[in-house]
């Protein structure tokens, strides 16, 4: 089943198209992975999917609903949450109150607890503020916040930005659990060998343009790519 879908999605800043004609499919319990270098347009992609571009065209749904025809809040409503890349947690918070804020607004109660279930980690620190914690932490306490609404899908922009090798891999680690708890994922990485990886199909961005899809496997394994897009091992 097709949870979301793209079709000749265009974004722009003013006059400037920062992607063009852009296609993409997520489906029911899959990782897709958008992959590509600083710039070429992989952050603007999930802020149109979210409703935060100011100029957008194209044919966009998510499980048949016109995205377009609904405010980036109703989407969080019909199931897409999102993990920005910087400033993705309350800093002043704890961390239960981060989660708190969710449950409030859906109405989930009892959800924290669940989470805390899935985030041990974040268990053991759920009194302390949200600024005390590690960077893999805090993106721990990103993407738990994200899965409190009971999402079918979480779009994730760039969620191991300034993190270590070490911190990176724990995240990717997170990532591929997802679909086993019956969430898809779209992410968006310029680490694109770990996202293909631990992803199912993948799409190669240049210049706001798809150059390259298909099964992550065969991206991975696709030597003009690697040489073009991914880079040296």
């Amino acid at each position: 089943m097709t949870y979301l879908e793209l079709r000749g999605v265009s974004a722009a800043y003013q006059d400037v198209n920062i992607v063009s004609n852009i296609d993409i499919d997520v489906d029911e319990r899959e990782i897709v992975a958008v992959a590509g270098t600083n710039g070429a347009g992989k952050s603007t992609i999930i802020k149109t999917i979210m409703g935060l571009m100011p100029r957008c065209r194209g044919t966009m749904t998510f499980l048949g609903h016109n995205l377009f025809d609904y405010a980036a809040e109703d989407r969080v409503r019909l199931g897409i949450s999102y993990v920005p890349q910087v400033a993705n947690v309350f800093s002043s918070l704890t961390v239960l109150e981060n989660l708190k804020v969710v449950e409030g607004v859906r109405d989930f109660p009892g959800r924290s607890t669940e989470i805390f279930d899935l985030f041990p980690v974040l268990a053991q620190r759920r009194r302390a503020r949200a600024s005390s914690l590690s960077g893999g932490e805090r993106q721990q306490l990103a993407l738990a916040r994200a899965l409190m609404s009971k999402p079918s899908l979480i779009v994730m922009d760039e969620p191991t930005a300034a993190l270590s090798p070490a911190l990176a891999t724990q995240v990717f680690t997170m990532v591929r659990q997802l679909p086993d708890i019956g969430v898809a994922v779209l992410i968006v990485e310029q680490r694109a060998r770990q996202a293909l990886a631990v992803s199912t199909r993948g799409y190669i961005l240049d210049s706001g343009n798809i150059v390259m899809a298909g099964p992550a496997a065969d991206l991975l394994a696709d030597t003009r790519m690697a040489d073009l897009y991914l880079g040296r091992e």
